[in-house]
C-alpha cells in the first residue's frame, strides 16, 4: 500500500501540536509559564493552560493569584470540584480575598449548598447577591411545598427561579422534572433530566426516563432509542438499560414495517401489524397501550404525560381503513384518533363519510369545512365537493330515495327496484295496500320520474353532479318536453314472465294534458 507523506503528516499532526508537560522546559520562568497560560486561554486551549498553570504551581507553590487562575480555568470547562479546590487553597494563602470568596460562593450555591454561600457572600460583603441567595432558597422551599400540593405550575416557577441561583442542585431539578412531567411538559422534563445526568453521571434513572418518555410519550421513536444507548455507554451492565432497549428496537422495526407498507399503499398489510389478532399476535396498538401502563407503574412514564407513540398509530390505524374505504372496521379507530386530536385530518374524513352514508349533508359539509381549516389533502377536496353537491340535490328531489337504492346502485339494482315499487303502486293494487287510485297515481309518477333519470347514463350522470334533469330553474326546457302529449308518461309493465322491458301487456296513463280535457279519469290504456 503506497501512502503519500502529506497523508502521513496531517494524521500524525494532532499528535504533533498535543502539549504535555514535558514539553515545558524546566527553566523557563514562572512569569513566563504564567503568560503563556494566558495566551493559551484567550485562544480557547484551556487544557494547555492548565498544564501551564501547574507548572507555575509546581515551581511557586505560595503564589495564591496562580491558584486563582487555575481556579477560573477549571470553571471554564466546568470542572467545579477542582476550581473550588483552588479557591480553598487561595483562601488558605490569602485569607479574606474577595475573588476567591465569591467564586467559591457561587460553587457553594450552585449546589443548593446556602449557609456555606452565604457565609462566602458575607465575608466579601456581598448584600446584593446575599438578597438572590435568599431568593432562590426561598423558591426552592416553595417548589418543593407546591409539587406536595399538586400545583405544578407554582412548582415550575419556583424551582426556576431557584435554578438562576442553584444550577447543579440534584433534587431542585429533579423537583421540577416531576412537575414538568406531571404538567404534560414532556420536552422539558426531558432537558431538566439530562442535567440531572450531568450532575450526576452514574445514575441510571434518568436515563430509563428520558428515553421512555421520549419513546413512547412523545412518540420520537429515534430519541428513545438514543437516549437509552446512552445510558448503556454510561453502564454497559445495566440490566434495566438492556431490557429497555430491546423493548424499543423490537417495536421500531415493526413501526417502519408499517411504515414502508404505507409508502407503497400496501394499507391491508399494514393494519394487520396494527391491530389486534389474537394472543399470539396482539398488534403494535394493544402492545405500546400495554407498554405505556407497565412502564408507568415502573415509574419511567409520568402519569399524566400523553400517549404519543399510541396516538400516532391509532391515527394511521384509522387512516389505513380510510384509504380501504372500509368504514366500518375503521369505526373504533377513527373515533379514538378524534378524542385524541380534534383535528385528525384521516378521523374527521372518516366521520364525514359516515355523514354521507347517513343524507347528514349539512352536518357533513361542517365537518368537511373544519377539517380543511386545518389540513390541505386531494382527497378532502374530493370529499368537499361531494358533500356540496349531495347537500344542493337534497333540497330538490332525490332520485335514489324514491326507488330506495344507494347512491352507487348498478343498472341491474336500478330495475329491479323499479319493478318491485310498479307493483306495489299498480292502480290495481292500490286498494289492497290501503292508498286510494290518486294516492297510487301520485306515487307511481315520482317511480317513473326517477327511473327515466336513473336508468338514462347521461340523466344519471347529470343528477350525479348535482344537475337535476327535471329542475327547470337549472335547465332551459324539460327533458320530456318532447312529449306529445306535453305532460308526463306512466308506465306500469305487468305479467310476462318476468321481462323487463317488454314482455307481458303494458300500459300508461298520463297526467297533464296534451288533449283537451285529457283521457277520460286521467288515463289512457
Amino acid at each position: 500500500m503506497i501512502l503519500r507523506l502529506s497523508s502521513i503528516a496531517l494524521g500524525l499532526l494532532p499528535l504533533a501540536t498535543a502539549l504535555s508537560a514535558s514539553d515545558i522546559p524546566a527553566d523557563t520562568p514562572v512569569s513566563q509559564l504564567i503568560k503563556d497560560a494566558s495566551v493559551q486561554l484567550a485562544t480557547g486551549n484551556t487544557q494547555d493552560a492548565l498544564l501551564y498553570f501547574d507548572a507555575a504551581i509546581t515551581r511557586d507553590p505560595r503564589n495564591y493569584l496562580t491558584y486563582f487562575r487555575r481556579g477560573a480555568a477549571y470553571l471554564q470547562i466546568g470542572r467545579t470540584a477542582q476550581a473550588q479546590h483552588d479557591f480553598d487553597k487561595v483562601l488558605e494563602l490569602k485569607p479574606g480575598f474577595e475573588g476567591a470568596l465569591v467564586q467559591r460562593a457561587k460553587i457553594r450555591a450552585r449546589k443548593a449548598d446556602w449557609a456555606a454561600a452565604r457565609k462566602d457572600y458575607e465575608a466579601a460583603g456581598k448584600t446584593d447577591a446575599i438578597a438572590q441567595l435568599e431568593e432562590a432558597q426561598g423558591a426552592a422551599i416553595m417548589a418543593q411545598e407546591a409539587a406536595d400540593k399538586g400545583d405544578w405550575d407554582s412548582c415550575i416557577s419556583n424551582a426556576g427561579t431557584a435554578i438562576v441561583v442553584a444550577g447543579g442542585a440534584y433534587d431542585i431539578r429533579k423537583t421540577r422534572a416531576r412537575c414538568r412531567f406531571e404538567k404534560g411538559e414532556v420536552i422539558e422534563g426531558i432537558s431538566d433530566l439530562q442535567h440531572l445526568l450531568q450532575i450526576n453521571t452514574g445514575d441510571i434513572e434518568p436515563h430509563l426516563q428520558s428515553s421512555a418518555m421520549a419513546f413512547y410519550s412523545l412518540g420520537e421513536t429515534d430519541k428513545g432509542l438514543k437516549h437509552i444507548a446512552q445510558c448503556l455507554q454510561s453502564d454497559p451492565d445495566s440490566k434495566a438499560c438492556m431490557k429497555l432497549r430491546r423493548r424499543e428496537k423490537n417495536l421500531d422495526k415493526d413501526i417502519q414495517k408499517v411504515r414502508k407498507f404505507f409508502e407503497k399503499r400496501q394499507f391491508a398489510t399494514a393494519s394487520k401489524l396494527l391491530i389486534d389478532r389474537g394472543e399470539e399476535d396482539p398488534g403494535l396498538l394493544k402492545e405500546v397501550k400495554q407498554d405505556f401502563k407497565d412502564y408507568t407503574e415502573q415509574g419511567y412514564i409520568y402519569a399524566n404525560s400523553p400517549n404519543g407513540l399510541y396516538q400516532t398509530l391509532v391515527e394511521m390505524t384509522c387512516e389505513a381503513y380510510v384509504e380501504m374505504n372500509n368504514l366500518k372496521k375503521g369505526t373504533p379507530y377513527c373515533t379514538e384518533a378524534l378524542q385524541f386530536n380534534p383535528n385528525s385530518l384521516h378521523g374527521l374524513i372518516h366521520k364525514a363519510q359516515g355523514q354521507l352514508e347517513a343524507d347528514e349533508f349539512e352536518d357533513c359539509v361542517r365537518t368537511l369545512d373544519h377539517a380543511k381549516e386545518h389540513h390541505q389533502s386531494q382527497k378532502l377536496d374530493e370529499l368537499h365537493n361531494k358533500a356540496h353537491t349531495l347537500l344542493k340535490r337534497s333540497k330538490t328531489k332525490d332520485y335514489y330515495k324514491v326507488l330506495g337504492i344507494t347512491r352507487d346502485a348498478d343498472e341491474r339494482e336500478i330495475k329491479k327496484a323499479y319493478r318491485k315499487l310498479s307493483k306495489i303502486y299498480h292502480p290495481d293494487k292500490a286498494s289492497a295496500n290501503n292508498m286510494t287510485p290518486e294516492d297510487a297515481q301520485k306515487k307511481m309518477a315520482a317511480v317513473n320520474e326517477a327511473y327515466e333519470v336513473l336508468s338514462d347514463p347521461e340523466l344519471k350522470e347529470r343528477f350525479d353532479r348535482g344537475d337535476d334533469p327535471n329542475n327547470n330553474e337549472q335547465q332551459q326546457g324539460h327533458p320530456f318536453q318532447g312529449s306529445p302529449f306535453g305532460g308526463q308518461q306512466f308506465m306500469f309493465r305487468q305479467g310476462g314472465g318476468g321481462g323487463f322491458p317488454g314482455g307481458g301487456d303494458s300500459f300508461k296513463f298520463q297526467q297533464g294534458g296534451g288533449f283537451p280535457g285529457g283521457f277520460p279519469g286521467g288515463f289512457g290504456f
